[in-house]
């Protein structure tokens, strides 16, 4: 199954919903100017309510090593998600394995030199929004990212249970992140649309297997 990740959790049910439906990855948004920001004691708490054996993501924009290692350690995060120009000092201070983000506009998506690309963990590619932490909403289009990579890439941006099968056919990607499609309010996830997000995903994997 391609693998999903659940950001901007901000509720311990949210996240207990999450894991039993099947989420490989559990998204904690930390960047300062996002509506689904968590402080570092309240991801402690929701971390409370993570299964064992998925992975906790942490997101950041403009936030220092120092804010960062402090978010790592309450959250014990597992990977470090980066919605900024990827830099050489990122990878040599980093507390936790990266998640590079390349945003996608109208043209080619900016991605970081294959030097810094292959130390990191995965290549997520979200909606050209700034450097906005995700949950925009807004999708792009997905064959613009349709060739091999030199890392696993997820896909974000705009992704609901309407359109996710279609990004799956598209791009093929390791995963795909999902914050404001199965959310009611911007942090608040909404159980039946989460429920339908993880149906259409199981869909378009059973889909491709069928064809391959």
């Amino acid at each position: 199954m391609t693998d999903v990740k659940i950001c901007g959790l901000t509720r311990a049910e949210d996240v207990e919903a999450a894991c039993a439906l099947g989420a490989r990855y559990l998204g904690f948004n930390f960047a300062n100017q996002s509506p689904r920001r968590v402080t570092p004691k309240h991801a402690t708490a929701l971390v409370r309510a993570a299964a064992a054996g998925i992975l906790r993501v942490g997101v950041f924009v403009d936030e220092s090593e120092d804010e960062i290692r402090r978010a790592v350690d309450a959250a014990s995060l597992d990977l470090v998600q980066l919605h900024r120009p990827l830099e050489e000092e990122d990878l040599a201070s980093a507390a936790r394995p990266i998640i590079a983000v390349a945003h996608v506009g109208a043209g080619n998506p900016t991605v970081p030199s294959d030097s810094l690309l292959t130390r990191c963990r995965a290549l997520l590619f979200d909606s050209a929004q700034g450097n906005a932490a995700g949950g925009t909403g807004t999708t792009f289009d997905w064959n613009a990212v349709a060739r091999p990579w030199r890392v696993p890439v997820f896909l974000a941006g705009g992704l609901t249970s309407a359109n996710v099968g279609r990004a799956i056919a598209r791009g093929r990607p390791a995963a795909v992140d999902v914050a404001s499609g199965v959310e009611s309010a911007p942090g608040v996830k909404d159980w039946e649309r989460l429920a339908r997000f993880f149906d259409a995903v199981r869909e378009a994997d059973e889909a491709h297997a069928q064809t391959a």
